[in-house]
This record gives C-alpha cells, structure tokens and sequence, in this order.
C-alpha cells in the first residue's frame, strides 16, 4: 500500500469519528445545528467519505490499469491540499457564523482553493496513471 493509500486511509478514519461525534453533539444540542450543519457535512462528506474514496483509488485504480501510479509526488501533493483545504474549511465555517472578517474569507478562500487544487492533482495523476500510452 502506497503512501498516499495509507495517509488517506488514516485522514478517512479520523474525520468519520469527528463527523460522528459532532453528529451526536448535534443531536443532543439542536440549537448548535445552525453553526454546525455545514462543519459536520464537509467532515462527513469531504473528510470521511472522499478521502476514503481517494484511498481507495489511488489502491486499485493502478492495479486495474495493470500500470503503476504516475507520481507519487503528486499523490503526497494532493494528500496535503487536501486535509489542509478541510481543516481550513472546517475552522472558518462555523466562525463565519459569527465573524465574517476579511481574514476570515480569506481563510476559507484559501482553504477552499486548497482542496480543489488537490482535487485537480489527483484527477491529473489518476488520467496520466490509467490512461497512459504503452
């Protein structure tokens, strides 16, 4: 198992009992929903759910494709934009609730940029590692 593989697998792990466990906060203090519900999701769906997605690629997708990973570089590039751009999304949203400040946005203009730039980086890698010429 690559290192990316094994980074993403952790990072997947991690933030499923984060996203769980501000679930069960959520629950039991609804009031928090409104400055919560947006932190939980993206914990939910871009921590837990895609990171477990990109472990899960970066896995199979080479050995589907018979050929080895383009860049293993690239994979460490997207490993770091990727939970960078989370965090950042996660600290500035339920602050944004409350102050909205220039350094705020830029925060979660960054942190936002960050993850989609991660995204970039692996879609390029997955392209270049599947549909490579022999």
């Amino acid at each position: 198992m690559g290192r990316a593989t094994r980074f993403f697998l952790i990072a997947s792990l991690i933030y499923l009992l984060i996203g769980v466990t501000i679930g069960i906060f959520l629950t039991i203090y609804p009031g928090m929903v409104g400055g919560f519900l947006a932190m939980h999701a993206h914990i939910n769906l871009l921590g837990w759910l895609s990171m477990m997605v990109f472990a899960v690629a970066y896995h199979v997708l080479p050995r589907f494709s018979g050929r080895p990973l383009y860049s293993e570089r690239l994979a460490d590039t997207h490993v770091f934009l990727a939970n960078i751009g989370l965090i950042g999304l996660v600290i500035a949203w339920p602050l944004s609730r409350y102050y909205w400040t220039t350094p705020l946005r830029v925060l979660f203009t960054v942190a936002a940029l960050c993850y989609a730039a991660g995204a970039y980086v692996f879609v390029y890698n997955i392209i270049r590692t599947v549909f490579a010429k022999d």
